[in-house]
Order: C-alpha cells, then sequence, then structure tokens
C-alpha cells in the first residue's frame, strides 16, 4: 500500500520548533512511501548532519514528553495544507486538510471496476489535487492558535528510572502522544510520522545501558539538571537511530565543531557548542517556543 503525500507548510524557524518534526518538515515536496512499519536501514556511514537531525527530533521528543507543549500564537500561511492519497488493494482513499477547514476524506466508491466507473475515480482525484495546488499558490500569512499538545510527565520520570528493556517497551507502548511513530487521522488511517521513535522499543537495552555511563547526568539535582538528561538521552538515541554505539554518539556531537557559517538547527538557535548558552539552560529558561 503506498501514500502520496503532498504538502503545503511554508515555515520559519520559529514555527519549525514549534512542531513535533522540526526537522523533516516538507515543503511543498511530493513523496510516496509505504504504510507498513519501517525502521531506518543500517546506513554505509552515518554523517554529522544526518546524527545532528536525529538529536533534534529527540531531544524535541523528550523534551515535549516531559513539558508538553504550550499553546502558541504564529504566523502560518493561509493555505498550509495536505494532500494524501492511500492506494493499494481494495479502495482508494484521499484525506484533503485545508487551513480553517475541516478534513475531509474521500473514498473511492465500491464496486468502482468498469473502465468508466475507473476514469471518473481518477478524474475526481486530479480535479481534487487541481484545487489543492491552486489554493496553494500565494498564501496570504495569517496569525493562528496552536493548540497546546500535553506532557506525558509520568512517563518521562519512569523513563528515567527504568532499569530493564521491558520496562522501557512497557513505557513506550503507554505513551498516547510523544513516543507514538504514528499520526492518526479523524476518519480512520495514519501515516508513519515519527517512524524513528520506534528505535526506543527496538533499542530498550541499549537505551538502559548508556544510563550506566559516567557522563549521564543522572544525579544532577539542579534545574537544568533533567535537560541536561533530556540532550544526554537525546544524544544516545540519535546514535542509535543512525546505528552508531551511543558512547561514539555522544562524543561526536559533543566534539563536533560549527563554524560560522553553520545552519544546524543548534546554530539556528544560537546555543552551544558555538554560542555560550547551553542547550540546558536555553530549555530550562522556555526558549524552545520563544
Amino acid at each position: 500500500m503506498l501514500l502520496e503525500v503532498l504538502f503545503h507548510d511554508l515555515q520559519d524557524l520559529a514555527q519549525i520548533r514549534d512542531k513535533l518534526n522540526p526537522i523533516f518538515n516538507h515543503l511543498g515536496m511530493k513523496l510516496s512511501q509505504p504504510t507498513e512499519k519501517r525502521l531506518p536501514g543500517r546506513p554505509k556511514e552515518a554523517s554529522e548532519a544526518e546524527l545532528l537531525r536525529y538529536e533534534a527530533l529527540w531531544v524535541d521528543t523528550f523534551r515535549g514528553l516531559r513539558d508538553g507543549n504550550p499553546e502558541i500564537e504564529t504566523e502560518v500561511p493561509a493555505g498550509s495544507s495536505m494532500f494524501i492519497k492511500r492506494s493499494g488493494p481494495g479502495q482508494e482513499q484521499l484525506y484533503i486538510e485545508g487551513f480553517g477547514k475541516p478534513p475531509r476524506v474521500i473514498r473511492q466508491p465500491k464496486f468502482s471496476t468498469t473502465p468508466d466507473e475507473l476514469r471518473s475515480w481518477r478524474s475526481r482525484v486530479q480535479k481534487e489535487q487541481d484545487q489543492f495546488e491552486e489554493a496553494m499558490l500565494d498564501p496570504a500569512p495569517v496569525r493562528a492558535k496552536v493548540a497546546a499538545i500535553p506532557s506525558e510527565r509520568r512517563l518521562w520520570e519512569a523513563l528515567k528510572r527504568a532499569d530493564n528493556a521491558t520496562r522501557v517497551r512497557r513505557i513506550y507502548s503507554q505513551s498516547n502522544i510523544w513516543l507514538k511513530p504514528r499520526l492518526e487521522f479523524p476518519g480512520g488511517g495514519f501515516i508513519e510520522h515519527w517512524p524513528f521513535r520506534r528505535i526506543l522499543y527496538r533499542d530498550a537495552e541499549a537505551f538502559c545501558l548508556a544510563k550506566l555511563d559516567p557522563r549521564y547526568p543522572g544525579r544532577d539535582q539542579r534545574k537544568s539538571g533533567d535537560y541536561r538528561r533530556v540532550e544526554y538521552l537525546a544524544r544516545v538515541m540519535a546514535g542509535l537511530t543512525v546505528r552508531l554505539a551511543p558512547s561514539t554518539a555522544v562524543e561526536m556531537l559533543r566534539k563536533m565543531k560549527h563554524t560560522e557559517q553553520c545552519i544546524c538547527w543548534r546554530c539556528l538557535m544560537q546555543i552551544a557548542p558555538r554560542f555560550p548558552i547551553s542547550l540546558a539552560r536555553y530549555l530550562a529558561e522556555g526558549n524552545w517556543f520563544r
């Protein structure tokens, strides 16, 4: 089964930070991806850029698990929308979400097997897509509220205490928000929007072992201590996501050099290592959404 996805979401840096998936926003790109569960394959060599991307995603995941997202007001293009075509065995289905409009789910009529019926359905699909793409042209930005997303603080505290793979996997399975890999649609169906989160379940034992490393700030009781744990565990999981040993990933990210031309997520947020403020302090001061 395939999903054809067309996103239109022209966002600035502040808006990108506000998303659960701040790095992999697809701006006007048409994608095809299978809906079955699929973990990232083993790369030939993990690049620094790839490791940094997953560090950002895991920071946002663990930060969200701990704190949630506040309701914010931000500027978005009026045409922000999503067009998804699901095809495969059985009936095709369209999911269309336009800014300020309720999502629509359009299903192919049952028993549409004759050439005329199939042509009629394809014509309707093309018409819907043409209308969607037309609405994407030159959208006027508007102010809009982004709903708050609650934390799952209980699970974050349990994750810090977990000392074996079984407990980590139980915590993962209990999550309804921040550790779920799927984005589920109101009319049924889903898209594997955060597949990297499955790595926590897969490598639960390695996650526990990484907390035994003396570099893990497990006893730091300062206000920023929990955010130092967020950073460390995000680096561990970034490494596991790209099939690197946690200790290797932690050291690579800690020692990574950032030039003045660097536009990685850390440099765009003006935090360490290139800037004086640490990520832990940045998060403790509530700057993730400012």
